[in-house]
């Protein structure tokens, strides 16, 4: 979906709808809860395999000590200049995982 989509189909919103909070739901992690913030990244954001999983610049991953070619090999997770939001409840993850 691109934002142009979204702002059109907000657009259509009536007031009282508008109020109504924004929820997330992730069928494949069987989690779902408010979105409590949209973020932009001014960078590209990489995944090296962190537990819990945090995502990093390549700044940040040049001072944990990776070179430019170790890091050129990682997928760019968010690329620079995009919007997204976090999925972050981690009681849900933790329930699902301890069954």
């Amino acid at each position: 979906m691109k934002l142009k989509d979204l702002k059109a189909w907000i657009n259509e919103l009536s007031e009282e709808e508008l109020e109504k909070d924004l929820f997330y739901n992730s069928m494949d992690y069987g989690i779902s809860g408010k979105v409590k913030e949209i973020y932009r990244n001014d960078s590209n954001l990489y995944y090296v395999g962190d537990e819990p999983v945090l995502l990093h610049t390549h700044e940040e991953l040049k001072q944990r000590g990776f070179t430019d070619k170790q890091i050129s090999k990682f997928d760019i997770e968010i690329p620079q200049d995009c919007y997204y939001i976090e999925l972050s409840n981690e009681y849900s993850i933790l329930e699902r995982f301890l069954r």
